[in-house]
Formats: structure tokens, sequence, C-alpha cells
């Protein structure tokens, strides 16, 4: 078992979405306030007091949102295990969410344009009932060493379906000959039943 935690670099990642998106929210709020401030009495006045009003509004969830970033960073940690990864975060409430390996669908490391700058890295696990979506089941955030992890996952993803189906599944493991041979024959057998079928089902 390995454990991980994010890297000290993505609670400053944090603090700097959350004030981009206050300045953003702030932005667009009191922006067309300005607008129809100058087209009503033509004075910034009434612009100004609404941009205040905005402000305080604004500081209202930043500051919260700033003082939570730290402990909800600290909260965060990562298992690779046996047989599953655990995802250990939360503040009030203490979540432990665990993937196990035999769920597991696909693995991709994304580093956006601010993880790139600050050096960090995501694993996304993404599972069975996840396919097909742009959802993913769990995400490793604020890994410095992000190809590190994705790699120990694969190893002990495929280590555990090499143990527990005996290679069966594995994409790395082709199919015998005998096998190919086998589903080839029993498809023929199923295209002769359909062929067979398909004029009396016409008639």
């Amino acid at each position: 078992m390995k454990s991980y935690k994010p890297h000290r670099r993505y609670l400053s990642k944090l603090w700097l979405v959350e004030t981009i998106v206050a300045v953003l929210i702030l932005i667009v709020a009191a922006l067309p306030m300005l607008i129809v401030s100058l087209e009503r009495s033509g004075s910034m006045r009434g612009a100004v007091i609404a941009w205040i009003v905005c402000g305080a509004l604004d500081v209202l969830w930043w500051v919260p949102a700033m003082l939570l970033s730290a402990p909800y960073y600290r909260s965060l940690s990562y298992e690779i295990r046996e047989e599953e990864v655990i995802v250990r975060a939360g503040i009030v409430t203490r979540s432990v969410k665990l993937v196990p390996y035999r769920t597991v669908t696909n693995l991709t490391v994304k580093r956006g344009l601010l993880d790139r700058w600050l050096g960090l890295g995501t694993v996304d696990i993404q599972t069975a009932g996840m396919s097909g979506t742009n959802n993913v089941e769990q995400s490793l955030v604020g890994l410095e060493n992000a190809q590190e992890v994705y790699e120990l996952v694969v190893r002990e993803l495929r280590r555990f379906r090499g143990t527990a189906t005996e290679g069966v599944g594995d994409t790395d493991v082709p199919a015998s000959a005998d096998t190919l041979t086998a589903i080839l024959a029993e498809v023929r057998a199923i295209r002769r039943t359909l062929d067979e079928e398909s004029p009396r089902g016409g008639a």
C-alpha cells in the first residue's frame, strides 16, 4: 500500500481559483449596473454604490471559501492498495470512497493550464458505471507526481486482474489461437441460424 497527499501548491491553486471567480463575479454583476446608471443619470454614483454592494456580497462567500480551503486541502489523502484505491476527503463530514479495481475501465492524467503552471496533475479514475460519459468516479487531485501515481495504479490494476482472472480481460495478454477459433466458429453458427430463419420470418 502507498499513500499520497496533494502537494502544497494545490492549496495555492484553490486560493487562486477562488479569487479569480470572486473577481469575475464582481465584474459580471457590477458592469451592467454601471452601464444602466450611466444611461439613466449620467453619473457613476449609483454604479459605485452598486459595485460596493456587489463587492460586499461577493466577500461573504469568498472569505469563508478561502478559510475552508486549508482544512479541505489537509483532509485529502489517497491510498493505492492491492485491490482498490481509497480517497479520503471532507471537513465537517469525513468521506472515505473506495474504487475497486474490478470496476475500473479507464485511467487518465489531466493537467490544466494552472496545473501546468504549478507543476501539478490529476489522476482521473473512470469506472463501469461512468463509461460513455465525461464523468469520473474519483479524481486524485493536486499531485506533483501524477504520472508516477498513474503508473502505480496501472501496475496494481494489471496485477489484480491477472491474479483474479488469470489474464482474462487484460489487454496486454493476447487471446490464444484456440480461443479465437472457437469464437469464430460460434459466430459462424449464429450467422447460419439467422440465415436459415430469415426466409421464414419474411414469409
